[in-house]
């Protein structure tokens, strides 16, 4: 295949789910913020991860924006397939997490962008869940994934909480009430699922650990907007880290699962979800085992993701970083494997 048709394919089959990159480095810069504030790691690490993600944001934008121009039914296919519909989810979190970047460097624009990315978070959520009352759902599509559209809500009250908008408390608790009870209804019928119908396909296994970001949210929702005085964010927390546990073999098991996708990038977000919420967890609690914990997942995200930049590097360098087979009309199949009951 020669480069004019690797650049085309390249915006063709660029996913939405790419965003999640974003979200992984808006969450990593806050981790080691959180270790600059704990233990005086150096300001510059957070600082540097966070300009990544802020350019990073700018060229997925851009990219996106020329698929959507050049190749509309293909954006369209990826909008109506009933898995990778929720994977757009991740372009309105990226757009609630980022300011926790800018804000440090322009707080208008930081309201802005946070307000921007509320707004397109409240919508999609509606959006998705009319799509799915509307229309009769095969529980064989229930995958992890299901949980973005309404757990994305989630992130608004984490950069949220600390922008002097009026009125941001109630704000953040009309998304914290969305979030958390579907999150809780939606896990529910994905745990189902995995008890009762056929294993997930390989090239999606990895977004189990997308269930341990959900409640890593929960819980740092809860702890800023109740107070650690509240049982709740302590429930959320022991329940999240019992779900790393059960999930967690995903992360060294990639390498065997499949060869290397888009859909590796889904154990990132959730590894820096649940180090922003020991960090969190910590100042509740100060017991040297919390430091320990927040540590050991600090060091585990950086090295995860990482290793998923390179491997996403090289791939674009190849020229094949999302079709992994001959025939181009698989490339839907390989990013989130066929829907199981169609639209």
């Amino acid at each position: 295949m020669g480069k004019g048709a690797s650049r085309s394919s390249f915006f063709k089959f660029l996913p939405a789910s790419l965003f999640g990159a974003i979200m992984a480095l808006a969450g990593l810069s806050a981790g080691w913020k959180q270790a600059a504030r704990t233990w005086g790691a150096p300001l510059w690490i957070n600082e540097v991860i966070g300009m990544v993600a802020i350019v990073l944001f700018l060229v997925l934008a851009a990219a996106y924006l020329i698929k959507l121009r050049r190749y509309p039914p293909s954006a369209k296919e990826e909008f109506d397939h009933p898995v990778s519909v929720s994977f757009f989810a991740t372009i309105p979190i990226s757009l609630l997490l980022l300011p926790g970047i800018i804000r440090q460097y322009d707080l208008l624009l930081a309201e802005w962008v946070w307000g921007t990315g509320a707004v397109l978070m409240f919508l999609f959520t509606w959006m998705v869940l009319r799509k799915w009352l509307d229309h009769r759902q095969d529980p064989g599509n229930a995958l992890p994934a299901w949980v973005l559209p309404v757990a994305g809500t989630l992130n608004v009250p984490i950069v949220g909480m600390h922008l002097p908008i009026s009125g941001i408390h109630e704000i953040c608790l009309l998304f914290y009430g969305i979030g958390v009870l579907f999150a809780i209804i939606l896990t529910t019928i994905i745990i189902s699922r995995l008890f009762f119908q056929p294993a997930m396909p390989a090239a999606v296994q990895p977004t189990l650990l997308i269930l341990v970001a959900t409640f890593a949210l929960a819980f740092s929702d809860a702890a800023g907007l109740a107070g650690p005085q509240d049982i709740t964010p302590g429930v959320f927390f022991y329940f999240d880290l019992f779900l790393l546990l059960l999930f967690g073999s995903k992360i060294f098991l990639l390498p065997k699962c499949c060869p290397f996708r888009v859909s590796w990038w889904s154990v990132s977000f959730p590894l820096t979800a649940i180090t922003g919420a020991a960090f969190r967890y910590r100042e509740i609690n100060d017991a040297w085992v919390f430091g320990v914990i927040a540590g050991v997942l600090l060091t585990l995200s950086s090295l995860v993701i990482l290793f998923l930049l390179v491997q996403t590097f090289c791939k674009i360098v190849k020229g094949d970083l999302f079709l992994h087979e001959a025939a181009a009309e698989k490339a839907m199949e390989d990013l989130y494997g066929p829907p199981a009951g169609g639209k």
